[in-house]
């Protein structure tokens, strides 16, 4: 259940999918980039899958598939910044390393209208 804690801004807004781990994410116009931030790396895995099937949801049913992404994990070591692909190739942590991983994409992907995920948020 998502969490009604949500707090929406001009560019900003803050959220919790699972109660006790705040997620952030903050837009940069000018790089027409979105971040996401995660306060528990234990739920990282899960908020991208969450985050990314959202995406996907949003560009199927309401930009009739016309948005193209890249996305970009941060490793935490090095601070830089790897293509989505190199970072599931490595099981870079903590985006990567999640023993539920498997079952979180399992749940997250599962098919919901847009309206009922919208409200879900309210």
């Amino acid at each position: 259940n998502v969490n009604t804690n949500l707090k929406l801004y001009e560019n900003f807004g803050s959220m919790e999918l699972e109660k006790g781990s705040p997620v952030h994410l903050l837009e940069n116009k000018e790089v027409q980039s979105i971040s996401v931030y995660v306060e528990d790396d234990s739920s990282a895995g899960k908020v991208l899958t969450i985050i990314q099937s959202m995406l996907l949801k949003v560009n199927h049913d309401v930009m009739g598939a016309g948005l193209t992404w890249e996305t970009y994990v941060e490793d935490a070591v090095t601070k830089e910044l790897l293509s989505l692909n190199d970072a599931q190739q490595q099981k870079l942590s903590p985006w990567f390393n999640s023993e539920n991983q498997k079952e979180t994409e399992k749940t997250s992907t599962r098919k919901v209208d847009l309206d009922t995920f919208l409200e879900s948020l309210s």
